[in-house]
C-alpha cells in the first residue's frame, strides 16, 4: 500500500469504514481507502506477536484481534481513535475467531474450539474433532477440521452434527478444511482444492456440486466471497482471484474464472 511493513500480512478486516492490516510483528495498520488509493491511518503495536485473524464483535460496536501471543484483544473508536479497551488472555496461541451476540469462539494452536461468554467463562466444545477454522453463520457455527470433515453446531441448542464426514481416502485425510464460507445458500469448503454446494445437499452427504484446485502444489490458507468474488490467499502462489457468478467469455488477470449458471448447474473454470 505504498509503505513498508515491518512483516507479512496476516489478517484483513474492514472495521467502521476502515480496512484494518494485522501483521507477524504483532502491529495493526489502519487504512483510510479511497478508490485506488490508500492512506495509513494509525500504527497500533499492542501484540507481543503475529496478529493471526479479526472478528467484528457486536457489543460496543468492536472488534476483536487474536495473536500467537496468547491473547484477544477487543478494540473500540474511543473519541475517533481505536483503542484497547480489554485483553482477554489464552492459554495458548490464537488461531481463529469469530462471534455470535456476546460470545466469542476461537480456535487454539493445539485445534481446540473454546467458548467466551459475557462473563469471559470460557468452556471447551467440539472435544472429539481437531478444528482449524470457524465460521459463524445465521446462529451456527461451522468448523473446518483436519480430518477433512465438518462440523455444525446450532448455537442456541448447543445442537452438533456432522454435515461432511472425515474422508476415508489417506489422501484426503491430509487435506484439512483451512477455511468454510457460507454464501447465497451455497457452503464453500477449502483447502488444496476448493469445493461447493447447496447447503442441504451437504447435509445429505451428497458429492460437491463444484469441486477445483488453485495452482498446482498450492493449498488455499483463507477464502472470502464478497459480492460473487471469490477471492483466495495461497501458500505457494500469489493472491488468486475467483469469481462464481461471471458471465461466459469474461476473465480475471492473474487468476482462473468460474462462472455458476442461473440454473444452479455446478461452477466450471474458464
Amino acid at each position: 500500500m505504498g509503505r513498508r511493513s515491518r512483516g507479512a500480512v496476516t489478517a484483513l478486516i474492514f472495521y467502521r469504514g476502515k480496512l484494518c492490516s494485522g501483521y507477524s510483528d504483532g502491529s495493526i495498520k489502519v487504512w483510510d481507502i479511497k478508490g485506488q488509493s490508500a492512506t495509513l491511518v494509525w500504527d497500533i503495536k499492542e501484540h507481543r506477536k503475529a496478529v493471526t485473524c479479526f472478528s467484528h464483535f457486536e457489543p460496543g460496536d468492536s472488534l476483536l484481534s487474536g495473536s500467537a501471543d496468547k491473547t484477544i484483544r477487543v478494540w473500540q473508536m474511543v473519541k475517533r481513535k481505536m483503542e484497547c479497551t480489554e485483553v482477554i488472555s489464552m492459554k495458548e496461541p490464537v488461531q481463529n475467531l469469530d462471534t455470535h451476540g456476546q460470545l466469542i469462539f476461537t480456535v487454539t494452536h493445539g485445534h481446540g474450539v473454546k467458548v467466551f461468554d459475557a462473563s469471559r467463562k470460557v468452556k471447551d466444545i467440539c472435544k472429539s474433532k481437531h478444528v482449524k477454522c470457524i465460521r459463524v453463520v445465521q446462529g451456527r457455527l461451522y468448523m473446518g477440521c483436519t480430518d477433512a470433515s465438518i462440523q455444525e453446531v446450532v448455537i442456541a441448542r448447543n445442537h452438533e452434527q456432522e454435515i461432511r464426514a472425515p474422508s476415508k481416502s489417506w489422501r484426503m485425510q491430509n487435506r484439512p478444511i483451512n477455511s468454510v464460507v457460507m454464501y447465497k445458500d451455497w457452503l464453500y469448503s477449502a483447502s488444496d482444492i476448493i469445493e461447493g454446494s447447496n447447503f442441504k445437499e451437504w447435509k445429505r452427504h451428497s458429492k460437491p456440486r463444484m469441486s477445483m484446485a488453485p495452482d498446482k502444489g498450492a493449498s488455499v490458507l483463507a477464502m472470502g466471497i464478497v459480492e460473487d468474488f471469490i477471492y483466495l490467499n495461497c501458500s505457494s502462489s500469489t493472491s488468486i482471484l475467483q469469481e462464481p457468478d461471471m458471465a461466459e467469455g469474461d476473465a480475471a488477470e492473474g487468476g482462473k474464472v468460474i462462472s455458476r449458471q442461473q440454473n444452479n448447474k455446478p461452477p466450471h473454470c474458464q
